[in-house]
């Protein structure tokens, strides 16, 4: 029987090693808001276009009141490649039209701006996949996507803003439907990039559709084909389900879109592996529970590339940031991520060479054993309860430490952590009328804790030695693993210089 079990624990420990040997690592990188008429010497209280009275002297990587200019999003894409120049994919969350009137765009001016980026990332990544989806602002005008499928926009963003290198022909065949798609990572692994767009608020096009561009009936059949595939997925999209953290009378979809969105997500969260997201430019995360409230799911929300200060009262602005995921490759689980952030405030101050330093380690800094939704879930509660200093660097982070000194009170925290917690317009509005001494904070025992019986001295020697012998073969068995592991550590910093390449491609 000892032997039996020995051999048991050898084979866990080897299939641990295998999870370790599949280990991989993407990037994701969002809301560049590349723009083109970013000045030097424009006045910040007008985006940094034009002239006015005043002398201004703005740094050529940004200003907080403003939009990215080209070198931030080649520095950005430099820092990248620099600290991880191999990753198995990227993925692109979308919005690189700056924040303008649409007065001043035209489609071919919004085309020729998307595609400049994308043929930048071709550049920088020319043998890693890239996979994009659109953002609010990528229409024109912005949020007004059309309800109806296979618009003439979508042609023009796969051929004109260069999407037709990046996607294969079948997938592009897809993404021309209403800028939707699927392929397959490897065997066992898909990728779902959507439109959500499509279901935003602000878009009022779609507002009395029923299903825009039918993607809602194409995701559940893709789903529901990958379920029988035995598949995992990965979803990414540009807009989030749910309500903005920092501003509550905001819920980025219409209310009957949001629903029947977070409905399909709760069907098949058995196989969606992860959710990415962008858009808020803010750092954040969400979580997707099933009808007895047990979570499920994870939404991973990315903060942006632009410092922009947002036009949202109270949203304020944050530091350009990218985020590299540590990943399972074989079931598409998110392992960690770690996000690498330019502390533009620094860099204006001194005048000296690009930094792009690793803001934080996610398992690292709030202490979790995995990122699966049970312990980020439990970490949002925490925010409420006797670990608010981790709430503390939530929120330093939340902003990409631009706010090193963030002013929260009990109703601002409970809202962090309702967004965070709930999805739904109703439970959100239920979670922050709570009352969270009840509610929300953890207890300090489980209850398995509360209730466990003494164990006698002779039955800790055996246990104690049992352990000893289990150490043992998990050292033997780890040292094989290591050997075998191409292992990756990512640089805690990377410096550039001032000089960066030429301007983009017209």
């Amino acid at each position: 029987m000892n032997l039996l079990r020995s051999v048991l624990f050898v084979g866990t420990v080897v299939e641990v090693c295998t999870a370790i040997v599949d280990t991989g690592y993407f990037w994701q990188v969002t809301d560049f808001h590349y723009d083109a008429n970013y000045s030097t010497k424009g006045d910040p209280s007008k985006m940094c276009h034009f002239m006015s009275k005043g002398s201004y002297s703005n740094s050529i990587y940004g200003n907080y009141h403003c939009d990215s200019p080209w070198q931030l999003i080649q520095s950005a894409t430099a820092a990248m490649k620099h600290i991880h120049p191999d990753p198995d994919f990227i993925l692109w969350t979308g919005d690189s039209v700056p924040h303008v009137d649409d007065s001043t765009l035209n489609i071919e001016k919004v085309v020729q701006n998307i595609g400049n980026v994308s043929q930048h990332l071709r550049s920088v990544f020319p043998n890693i996949t890239i996979f994009p989806v659109l953002g609010n602002h990528d229409e024109y005008p912005e949020d007004a996507y059309p309800s109806a499928p296979d618009s003439n926009y979508y042609r023009s963003i796969l051929h004109g803003a260069h999407f037709d290198q990046l996607l294969s022909n079948d997938t592009a065949k897809q993404f021309l439907t209403g800028g939707y798609y699927t392929t397959a990572i490897h065997r066992g692994l898909r990728v779902i990039g959507l439109n959500t767009n499509l279901y935003y608020s602000q878009d009022k096009l779609t507002s009395k559709a029923e299903d825009p561009a039918g993607q809602f009936q194409w995701l559940t059949a893709t789903l529901t084909a990958a379920k029988t595939a035995k598949e995992k997925v990965i979803i990414l999209s540009h807009v989030p389900p749910g309500l903005f953290e920092k501003y509550t009378l905001l819920m980025w979809f219409y209310d009957k879109f949001n629903t029947r969105y977070v409905n399909i997500l709760k069907t098949f969260s058995d196989i969606i592996a992860a959710q990415i997201y962008g858009h808020e430019h803010t750092d954040s995360f969400r979580i997707l529970k099933d009808s007895t409230g047990s979570p499920v799911g994870t939404l991973f929300l990315a903060p942006a590339v632009t410092p922009w200060n947002s036009s949202l009262p109270g949203v304020g602005a944050n530091n350009p940031s990218i985020r590299l995921y540590e990943y399972n490759k074989r079931d598409g689980t998110i392992l960690n991520y770690r996000q690498y952030y330019l502390n533009l405030a620094q860099l204006i101050r001194s005048g000296g060479n690009v930094n792009w330093t690793l803001e934080y380690d996610a398992k690292d800094v709030y202490h979790l054993p995995d990122l699966n939704p049970k312990s980020l879930h439990d970490l949002a509660l925490s925010f409420q309860g006797d670990n608010s200093a981790l709430f503390s660097k939530y929120l330093v982070y939340n902003s990409v430490s631009q706010t090193l000194k963030p002013v929260c009170d009990s109703q601002c925290e409970l809202t962090h952590v309702c967004s965070i917690t709930e999805l739904e317009k109703l439970d959100f509005n239920l979670c922050r009328s709570s009352d969270t001494s009840k509610t929300t904070a953890l207890p300090k025992t489980t209850p398995a804790q509360r209730h466990r019986k003494p164990v006698g001295k002779m039955y800790m020697y055996i246990i104690v030695g049992l352990g000893a012998v289990v150490f043992i073969l998990f050292i033997v068995v780890g040292i094989i693993c290591i050997k075998r592991r191409r292992h990756f550590v990512p640089y805690r910093f990377s410096r550039f210089s001032n000089a960066l390449s030429s301007g983009p491609i017209n």
